[in-house]
């Protein structure tokens, strides 16, 4: 049988065929090993940390299994009780639960590995808390059971399931205290538990929380190589019959910005783009694939159009610049130039972004101030998170500019509509 494209190159789902087992630099222990060590320690809340889109999440559905975890965004947990929410629907737990106790039991053997037996297990226990109601009918006695924390809590324990919380820097720090204290407390009792959070924004309600010091295991996941990225396109176009070179491989990797998920877009759409094609993909073929995939991330046009606006407040009194391709521009506009250009990187010091804006603007055009740049990074930080609020898309601290989403950087550097939006304020 014939292999699929979408079963190649998956950009939004596990990667099952183009899936990398990678390595700490530290070590050499592949990073799946390092997690399946770390789950099978009791007692052990465990930390992730890794870059926008770096494949933290993939991780653990490849180690743990797709039907073996509970997933919860921290984007989503305004307060406590959403927590509580989420877990309760994922695992399907009614607000009220009745049965008989002799269905109790054999259901419980029937399924023991589910998550449902496990509320049949437990319900004998709980009913003892007084939060039920009981009838007798003939030999069987039913009972009724409200919903708890402490029963929820329960059947995740007891069914085996992993808990990860995704985004969990999102979570307001009075939440994330409140969860630390319960998953110190549930972690003793059994639980298996992972959070996912960024390498710069580690959280203290874990990292600082005195309880849960020796109780932690941190993995932090290194950016993706650009040697890494390669092998997702080698070993996918060759599963497709698709001859794709070296220089090919090179620039699909550069242009997807160490991130894996853009690496599967980009090759997924190169891929059908080529289906029936009996010769080698060109580098004009990839510049092609680019454009197919920038287009898919419309919702940047609105943050860039923010951010060549500018703060209203001296919008009128902006010096203009003249570019080497005789347009002209402001900071904001320029500003976006300089970190658009080659190569691609997510990283600038102060210092590279003035060497960029030196490459885009006339020869004879005076540099803009180091001051200035730094208020117009400041700007553009603000503009861009009251946009996007609940992306991590990118920092201005300590005179450099991190660059979060690298779709972002992606969508800079290969949308032909925010560049030529610039001549309309040519003179």
């Amino acid at each position: 049988m014939k292999i699929q494209l979408a079963d190649v190159f998956a950009p939004g789902s596990m990667p099952d065929h183009t899936y990398i087992n990678r390595s700490s630099e530290e070590n050499g222990v592949t990073y799946e090993a390092r997690l399946e060590k770390a789950l099978m320690k009791k007692g052990n809340l465990i930390s992730i940390t890794g870059g926008t889109k770096t494949g933290k999440r993939v991780l653990c559905i490849k180690v743990v299994g797709a039907g073996q975890c509970v997933v919860i965004n921290g984007s989503e947990v305004n307060k406590p009780e959403d927590f509580w929410q989420y877990i309760a629907e994922a695992l399907e737990i009614p607000e009220e639960i009745q049965v008989s106790l002799s269905q109790q039991e054999s259901e419980g053997t029937k399924f023991a590995a589910s998550a449902k037996a496990a509320l049949f297990n437990l319900l004998s226990t709980s009913i003892a808390t007084g939060q039920d109601s009981t009838q007798t009918s003939g030999q069987n006695t039913l009972k009724k059971l409200r919903r708890s924390n402490a029963l929820i809590m329960n059947a995740l324990i007891k069914s085996g399931i992993t808990l990860v919380i995704d985004d969990f820097h999102y979570i307001d720090k009075e939440t994330q205290l409140y969860l630390a204290r319960v998953l110190k407390a549930q972690i003793f009792h059994g639980l298996r538990a992972v959070l996912l959070s960024l390498p710069h924004r580690a959280d203290e309600a874990i990292r600082l929380n005195p309880d849960l010091i020796g109780r932690v295991s941190f993995i932090e996941l290194a950016p993706w190589s650009k040697s890494d990225l390669e092998q997702i396109g080698r070993k996918g176009f060759a599963l497709l019959g698709m001859e794709i070179g070296d220089e090919a491989l090179d620039m699909l990797a550069s242009e997807s910005a160490l991130s894996p998920q853009l690496m599967q877009e980009n090759c997924f759409n190169l891929a059908f783009a080529m289906r029936g094609q009996e010769r080698a993909i060109t580098l004009e073929d990839v510049r092609a694939a680019f454009h197919d995939t920038v287009t898919e991330y419309k919702h940047y046009q609105d943050v860039v159009a923010q951010i060549l606006e500018g703060p209203s407040k001296g919008r009128s009194r902006r010096r203009l610049y003249k570019n080497k391709d005789g347009r002209e521009g402001d900071i904001y506009d320029i500003f976006l130039l300089g970190i658009s250009d080659d190569p691609p990187m997510l990283k600038f010091s102060l210092e590279e972004i003035q060497r960029r804006i030196k490459k885009v603007i006339a020869e004879n055009e005076a540099m803009p101030a180091p001051l200035n740049l730094s208020k117009t990074a400041k700007n553009v930080e603000k503009i861009v998170k009251e946009a996007m609020p609940n992306a991590d898309t990118l920092d201005w601290k300590e005179g450099e500019l991190y660059i979060l989403d690298p779709f972002l950087l992606f969508y800079l550097r290969w949308s032909r509509e925010w560049k030529s939006g610039l001549r309309d304020i040519s003179l």
